[in-house]
């Protein structure tokens, strides 16, 4: 009579089913098929807003360059500047024609371009697109003057033409979806 009674109280010790950690798993694995996008959005989302400042801090220099000189600067070393995180880089994105041998700055991450022509003193355009990842040579530019008087003076969310659907960075990231301009290979987006 005692072996039984022991034998039934292991019976009776709780424990989870099987079904019980699938269906677990399962809700675990939902949630994860949510949030993850949403991180990933918010994670290059903060990295395209390194760009934007990247972009802004340039002009602001490349503008009091051209006070004091009349003039856009040609290379970074003349601007007033301190881009610890950004070294030198020695070639040029994209095969683009560059003012200068220190026109172009780059992480590991992205790069920013002064100049994206060697067109007269009164042009100027900074150029921050990112090297790697889903929106490879997508990024920013802010237009100082433009030669074809299509662009306004104004940052730009800009996508390379032939990478990516139209919108796709711009507009999922930063709900751009007013196309101002194509030029220059690229698609420019009003920023919000």
């Amino acid at each position: 009579m005692q072996n039984k009674s022991r034998l039934l109280g292991r019976l009776d010790v709780k424990g989870f089913t099987l079904i019980e950690l699938l269906v677990v798993v399962l809700i675990i694995g939902i949630l994860a098929a949510v949030a993850l996008p949403q991180y990933q959005k918010a994670v290059w989302k903060s990295r395209a807003m390194q760009l934007i400042t990247a972009a802004k801090s340039v002009n602001t220099a490349q503008n009091a360059y051209y006070m004091a000189n009349n003039m856009y600067s040609k290379s970074f070393e003349e601007l007033d500047l301190d881009f610890g995180s950004l070294t030198p880089a020695a070639t040029a994105p994209l095969n683009v024609t560059l003012p200068s041998t220190d026109a172009v700055r780059k992480n590991d991450m992205f790069f920013v371009a002064l100049n994206q022509s060697t067109a007269t003193n009164g042009f100027s355009i900074t150029t921050a697109l990112f090297s790697t990842g889903p929106y490879k040579w997508d990024g920013f530019m802010f237009v100082q003057n433009d030669p074809a008087n299509v662009l306004e003076k104004k940052l730009y969310c800009v996508e390379l033409q032939g990478n990516s659907d139209s919108g796709f960075f711009c507009n999922k990231l930063f709900k751009t979806n007013t196309l101002a301009a194509t030029q220059w290979s690229f698609r420019f987006y009003e920023m919000p």
